[in-house]
């Protein structure tokens, strides 16, 4: 008798686990499909704030277009302001995805001259690139020395004029237009995990090169894991 009610107890103990990591499991599900979303950085066009192999947790409701009443009250909407940081499609090439800061906001009329930007004919104020030399006048390249410049336009409505905090070395508004709201993929929240890397790295092709990198990670991952990094909120 007491052998039943053992094992009785250890099915019922066995079953609870099963449950428990059955709701977990569709918990994270549903998180990483409708509210959350990993993405790594893979340039420095947004040094110093985010560097390359930073990956970052993204609240993929901030900006959604509410329908309903309902919507409102689950997903309570998030502005899209004048320093935002945000993850969206990128317009010359739909199938990658861009971080970048929201500068421009629509209808208002923005311009840069001499590296600086301003809006409605005011210098904006940019805490966000003060470690950062907005345009250096040593590069030899041609075209990102043009970026220094841009002649001024309006903002349309729905539409937002996003940059680079990293100036010299962002393709942006400045070269592809304005970004249509609709193509906003979501907010950066959080940095999860920073791993010191290349661009190279993250953008070769090959699958040999997939294997040699994550061989690489799984070497290096205690030394070149930039802890201090961890959890960071993006601002």
């Amino acid at each position: 008798m007491k052998k039943k009610e053992k094992k009785a107890r250890e099915v019922t103990v066995f079953r609870e686990y099963c449950e428990l990591i059955t709701e977990v499991l569709i918990y994270v599900f549903f998180i990483i499909t409708f509210l959350l979303q990993s993405e790594v950085i893979p340039t420095g066009s947004m040094k110093n704030n985010l560097l390359i192999g930073d990956h970052l947790l993204l609240n993929k409701v901030a900006y959604l277009s509410h329908k309903s009443p309902l919507d409102r009250l689950l997903f309570p909407p998030n502005d899209v302001k004048r320093g935002s940081v945000v993850a969206f499609k990128a317009p010359p090439e739909m199938d990658k995805q861009y971080v970048k800061r929201v500068i421009g906001l629509p209808r208002e009329r923005i311009r840069i001259t001499e590296g600086r930007v301003y809006i409605d004919d005011r210098l904006v104020q940019e805490p966000w690139i003060e470690n950062n030399t907005v345009f250096d006048q040593s590069r030899n390249s041609r075209y990102f020395s043009s970026l220094g410049n841009y002649p001024e336009r309006t903002v349309p409505d729905g539409h937002y004029f996003v940059m680079g905090d990293n100036r010299n070395n962002s393709l942006d508004s400045r070269s592809w237009g304005f970004l249509p709201h609709e193509y906003l993929l979501g907010q950066p929240w959080r940095i999860y995990w920073s791993y010191e890397s290349t661009t190279e790295e993250y953008l070769t092709p090959g699958i040999q090169h997939k294997i040699r990198d994550l061989l690489s990670t799984i070497k290096n991952f205690f030394k070149k894991t930039r802890w201090e990094r961890t959890l960071l909120k993006i601002k």
